[in-house]
């Protein structure tokens, strides 16, 4: 009996070192939260955007309406061109901040070292460099180039491969070839890859010891050395690869912004704001949102703001949100039907809520629901609403989804076309008004793409939002905010209780911290990091973890990954309580 025993436990721990080399649990859990780490590093670039879009638009309205080298126009320009200057260098953005974001001690020379890295596989992918080399004969089109012989300016046909060319043209009707344009881009792909390894060679060499004789050169100074020889085959792979991606990106890009293929646009997007509410709830909707707001080559001809005047002929511009700033004829529709969504739907939704609520928690629940709900409104910041329900009633993140679909599908159609620097509030609305006119009368279809019809749709996603959720919470009898079985003690007695044991009582964030730090143990927390709205936490163990003390202290949801991985949702005010949290989590390791 024994022998069996010992052959039992001798097999479980076969099995067991079997299932980790196959990548079992533990790899999952690690893989859930390297995404969970990437999604809050590609907050960073993301975060300088919306003043600079605010500057970028006001002050190319301005050079607009003033006369040329007017004292109003040169006052446009000093605002414009900082503005724009985020939007122009996105890919470096994004390598700076994936770098600093995923270091482990969040040093500035990983930052340095992710630039190198960048401009070494950006040159490596230039224009009459490896691309070149291997794809010279592939996808040709022939363009006329004016070259000089014996003296004489004469114009003769080369070939150009589709893989990184496209052609220019000498008319309208895109008939007649006269030149080419290289459009080859690595962009914010490459920025965020040169970041991510960036960081990885920063953590894992940063402590290598050499030889006395090359000691200088160990440390963190042996990092851009490893960075510079990586970047070499990097870039090899991406000259090889990314020509292929690209040119179906532009394929399915000038597919879908085609006015003449709403059969492909508009069941496009859809599946596109569908997917990235789905994906909401466990942080990848960053990830999907970078590939079509950043990296998807969108092309058109540039457009001024109210007048619609055309500026430049056939430009081809790296994502959504660039495009739109720069006015591109063919963007916006991979934002424009979040408008109605976090303008008019979810601010309503947060409104059904409290009034599905029972009414001795009215008050309480539009405390919290009430203040998101506004926050939705003018900023566009919807997680607060969309993780009070998202969770405790997954029925109704489905309803969100589908509606999201619908409404990006009604402004495809609509060829509705408005942009955002954050994200679809009114804030955001106001400043991207101007452009969005503009394109709507370069396309001579002010009666169905005029702007002013996302406050209609905004109205009807209200009404049709608050109308569903309410009857659905009812019907169903969904335990959302103000509705679950209490205990005897409500969220703010909760609060008070705790907040009066905390050395520091009137400040909330140092409160709430205190909670949070208390339901999870100081024992179990690895890492504390927030994005724009979440507390993004990597634990020993996430299952030991009290959910209902967490709720105490207001969050609106919470959200594991694999077993490490723990989001709490805050609202906005996130970075308080994160800083709340580390001062606590210092004090207590030393």
């Amino acid at each position: 009996m024994a022998e069996a025993k010992v052959s039992v436990a001798k097999s479980d721990k076969k099995v067991k070192l079997k299932s980790q080399k196959s990548g079992g649990p533990n790899a999952w859990s690690k893989f859930l939260t390297m995404l969970q780490e990437l999604g809050k590093t590609l907050q960073f670039p993301i975060a300088v955007l919306p003043f600079a879009a605010i500057l970028n638009r006001f002050g190319a309205l301005g050079m607009e309406l003033a006369e040329e080298h007017s004292w109003g126009w040169w006052i446009s320009l000093v605002i414009q061109k900082p503005g724009s200057v985020p939007f122009d260098n996105l890919p470096l953005l994004f390598a700076i901040g994936c770098a600093f974001g995923l270091a482990k001690d969040h040093r500035g020379e990983v930052a340095l070292v992710a630039v190198i890295f960048y401009l070494a596989i950006a040159a490596l992918t230039a224009e009459h460099t490896l691309p070149e080399a291997f794809y010279s004969k592939v996808l040709n089109f022939t363009a006329f180039e004016e070259v000089v012989e014996n003296g004489e300016v004469v114009t003769k046909p080369f070939d150009f491969s589709s893989l990184f060319y496209v052609p220019t043209y000498a008319d309208s009707a895109k008939t007649i070839i006269n030149g080419h344009q290289y459009v080859l881009n690595i962009g914010v792909l490459g920025g965020i890859t040169a970041g991510c390894l960036s960081a990885y060679f920063y953590n894992r060499f940063k402590e290598i010891k050499l030889p006395t004789a090359l000691s200088f050169f160990g440390g963190r100074r042996f990092v851009p050395m490893v960075a510079i020889a990586a970047a070499i085959p990097v870039g090899i792979a991406f000259a090889v690869i990314w020509p292929w991606i690209q040119y179906g990106l532009i394929k399915f890009g000038t597919a879908v912004a085609d006015p003449t293929s709403p059969a492909v646009a508009i069941p496009g997007t859809m599946v596109y704001g569908i997917l990235n509410r789905l994906l909401l709830p466990f942080g990848l909707h960053q990830i999907l949102n970078t590939f079509f707001w950043f990296q998807m080559p969108i092309s058109g001809d540039v457009v001024a703001p109210m007048t619609g005047e055309v500026r430049a002929v056939d430009q081809l511009v790296n994502g959504d949100i660039n495009a739109f700033a720069k006015g591109i004829s063919n963007s916006g529709l991979f934002q424009s039907g979040f408008f109605p969504i976090m303008m008019g739907g979810l601010p309503l939704a947060a409104i059904a809520m409290i009034m599905a609520a029972h009414k001795q928690n009215r008050k309480e629940v539009a405390g919290f629901l009430g203040g998101v709900a506004g926050v939705s409104l003018l900023s566009g910041i919807t997680e607060p609403i969309e993780f009070s329900f998202v969770f405790i009633a997954p029925v109704l993140l489905g309803i969100h989804a589908i509606m999201t679909g619908v409404f990006v599908g009604i402004t495809t159609a609509m060829k509705i076309q408005i942009g955002f620097g954050f994200s679809a509030g009114l804030i955001d609305y106001l400043i991207s008004f101007a452009q969005s006119w503009g394109l709507a009368k370069y396309h001579n279809n002010l009666a169905m793409s005029n702007p002013l019809w996302i406050l209609v749709l905004s109205a009807a996603a209200g009404a049709i939002y608050f109308f569903v959720f309410y009857f659905v919470i009812k019907a169903m009898n969904l335990q959302t905010p103000g509705r679950e079985l209490l205990d005897g003690n409500s969220i703010q007695k909760v609060v008070k209780e705790e907040g009066s044991k905390s050395k520091s009582s009137g400040d909330k964030y140092v409160t709430k911290a205190n909670i949070i730090f208390e339901a999870i143990g100081a024992d179990n927390i690895v890492s504390i990091d927030n994005c724009a709205t979440r507390l993004r936490l990597i634990l020993k163990d996430n299952t030991k973890v009290d959910d209902a003390k967490i709720k105490s202290a207001g969050s609106f949801g919470v959200k594991r990954l694999g077993s490490e991985g723990m989001q709490i949702v805050i609202g906005p005010d996130v970075e308080h309580v994160a800083n709340a949290m580390r001062n606590q989590f210092n004090a207590v390791k030393k």
